[in-house]
Order: C-alpha cells, then sequence, then structure tokens
C-alpha cells in the first residue's frame, strides 16, 4: 500500500507540475516581444509579395504570424503587411479597403476583421508549447512513465480571443502621410482549407477626396490547416 499510495503522489505532484508548466507558456506567450521587424526584413526577400501603385509601395506575408496565440491561423487568416507611401497624398488607411481574393472559380472573397471584432476561444495545445519552457527536460523522461506521454499529448488550454499581442500587433487605421510608412497585421477571414491561389488586394483612397487613386494587389503563400 505505501508504494502504491507513493505512485499516486508522484502522478498527482507530476500532473500538477505539468499544468504549471501550461500556464508558464501562455504567459510566456502573451509576454512575448511583437517581432514585427523580423517579419518585415523576411518578406521584403520575398518578391512575389512585393508590389505597387501610384506611389504607394506594399510587402505582404501570409505566413508570419509567432506570438500568442501560436494556433491564431485556425481561427483566422493573420496577414501581416507593410505600407510605404510616396503618392505625394495621405493616404487612408482602413480595414474596409482590404480583402483578400480566392481565384475566380472559387469567387470566395475574405474581409479583413477588425482586431477587437476577432472572437472565440483558441485551443492551444501543451505540443505548440515551445521545449524550452520545460516539456522536453531531462527530468521529466525520469519520472515521466509512458502513459503520461498520452497525457500530454491531449493537455490544452484556452485562450480569450482577441488577445493582448494580437492587439498590440495589429496594424492600426488611420492618415499615412506622404513619406512615412506604417506596418503590421490584418485578420481575415478564415478562408476553407482546400482554397489556394489567395491574393491580397488593396484600395488606396485619398484622405482628402475619400476617392481611390490605385490599387494593389499581391499573390500570398497560405498553409493549409486540416
Amino acid at each position: 500500500m505505501r508504494n502504491g499510495r507513493l505512485v499516486a503522489d508522484s502522478t498527482q505532484w507530476l500532473r500538477g507540475a505539468l499544468l504549471s508548466v501550461c500556464a508558464l507558456a501562455a504567459c510566456a506567450h502573451r509576454d512575448q516581444p511583437a517581432a514585427v521587424s523580423g517579419a518585415a526584413k523576411t518578406a521584403s526577400a520575398l518578391q512575389n509579395e512585393t508590389s505597387e501603385s501610384a506611389g504607394v509601395r506594399m510587402i505582404a506575408r501570409a505566413r508570419a504570424w509567432n506570438g500568442n496565440p501560436p494556433t491564431l491561423s485556425q481561427y483566422v487568416l493573420p496577414v501581416w503587411i507593410e505600407v510605404e507611401n510616396h503618392s505625394g497624398k495621405t493616404l487612408w488607411l482602413r480595414y474596409d479597403s482590404f480583402c483578400v481574393e480566392a481565384p475566380p472559380d472559387n469567387r470566395e472573397m475574405l474581409r479583413a476583421v477588425p482586431p477587437s471584432q476577432v472572437k472565440g476561444n483558441a485551443i492551444i495545445p501543451v505540443s505548440a508549447v515551445p521545449a524550452e519552457f520545460g516539456l522536453e527536460d531531462e527530468w521529466i523522461g525520469e519520472w515521466v512513465e509512458p502513459d503520461l506521454d498520452q497525457y500530454v499529448a491531449h493537455a490544452y488550454w484556452r485562450e480569450p480571443l482577441p488577445t493582448k499581442e494580437m492587439l498590440r500587433r495589429a496594424i492600426r487605421e488611420g492618415l499615412v502621410a506622404d513619406g512615412r510608412k506604417i506596418a503590421g497585421f490584418i485578420y481575415f477571414q478564415k478562408t476553407r482549407p482546400d482554397v489556394a491561389g489567395l491574393t491580397l488586394s488593396a484600395d488606396l483612397v485619398d484622405a482628402a477626396t475619400n476617392q481611390s487613386f490605385g490599387r494593389i494587389a499581391i499573390p500570398l503563400t497560405v498553409e493549409s490547416n486540416h
């Protein structure tokens, strides 16, 4: 009985430790600094994700999200963009000026969703936690019985959307003066996993006249989520 109780106590303690690790990982994701500059360098190197019209240059990348929640692409399509204005006009940057279009045969158009209107709960599996938070440390191998691997594989937590990091890293609506640039994420409605060949489109709106003076289209490379 003594050995049985020791095993039970050890299992209970280990499960508690695992939950603590999950909580630590969740906090770490929330505190992760924005990586916009790194995303900009990566996107700039991809010529097919850069376009220019009427003096406005735009860079876009659909696989740049690396923050909290790590499973965000299962709920919305996050697209990082950088807009540089050399049009001689003040650009009015609005979410409703952006959309993601599928090929003509699919006839699907995804609208941008304001960050505050992204709703739901992201399910984050423990397997999405980076290894440096201890889930693959050697001490676990000394204590964990084989059946705990299955427990870890099915453990998860929920993260309400939008997260603080989503709000912080979103591109802001507003005016972009001539000679200035702005960067951040736009969140689009989620597409079906079988849709490929998406194109980001943006109408360029003159803030002084509220009239469109150009249009930019950029092909996107999107990972499928089954």
